[in-house]
């Protein structure tokens, strides 16, 4: 009886040791983002995850359990978002990563069909009716030139015999260099200007000289895809 409860004694003794050398799991899992980081994104193209593994020192791989959230992306913007990743392990310690996306505008890109709507102002900010509608297709020439086959459409039902170009940065703002071109009309004009990409497209603010009867006016060109 008495090596009965010795023994008893001594399991319960063991019990309380290993209990209390025991730790608990508090170290967190390890996320690794495969691919680029940050990774880009030309506007427009679809992003594709490259994924993501996750070790944890307890439960090893969790790869599994990653919660990715790439909603931020908008890819017709050209701008940097974040992709999230989350993964917690079995007792709880949470871990989490971000990827950076790079969504960077590109002539090709823009070079599209569009919607045209093209308003004229004067040079005193007033607007001068009616506003042009018109379509146009951007046909990318070159690493960063796009070519423009109509450019403020003076009311013609067809496209002019003139071109103008405009280069794009990877930021998505648009600068169209100053050209002299002959309209459909005879007349020689100028043109100029900066623009940015938008949402649905892009537009551009610019100036319109007519060098033949001494007038300037000021445009903007709002581009919508169709």
């Amino acid at each position: 009886m008495k090596k009965s409860i010795a023994l008893a004694a001594l399991v319960a003794v063991s019990s309380l040791f290993i209990i209390g050398c025991s730790k608990d799991d508090t170290e967190a899992p390890i996320i690794t983002l495969l691919g680029s980081n940050p990774l880009q994104l030309e506007m427009l193209d679809t992003y594709s995850e490259p994924g993501a593994t996750a070790d944890d020192n307890e439960d090893g791989d969790i790869s599994s359990s990653i919660n990715v959230d790439a909603t931020e992306i908008e890819n017709r913007l050209p701008a940097s978002y974040n992709v999230y990743y989350s993964v917690s392990d079995a007792a709880g310690n949470p871990a989490d990563a971000i990827r950076e996306v790079v969504v960077y505008a590109t002539n090709n890109a823009l070079a599209k069909s569009y919607n045209v709507v093209d308003c004229v102002f004067t040079t005193s900010g007033v607007f001068v009716p009616p506003a042009f509608s018109y379509t146009q297709t951007l046909t990318a020439s070159g690493s960063d030139v796009n070519t423009y086959s109509l450019f403020a459409n003076y009311n013609q039902p067809t496209p002019t015999n003139y071109v103008v170009t405009s280069t794009i940065n990877g930021n998505g703002t648009i600068t169209m260099g100053s050209q002299t071109v002959t309209v459909s009309n005879g007349d020689s004009h100028t043109f100029s200007g900066t623009g940015v990409v938008t949402l649905n497209g892009f537009r551009i603010d610019y100036t319109d000289v007519n060098n033949t009867v001494s007038g300037t006016a000021e445009g903007k060109a709002y581009y919508t895809r169709q």
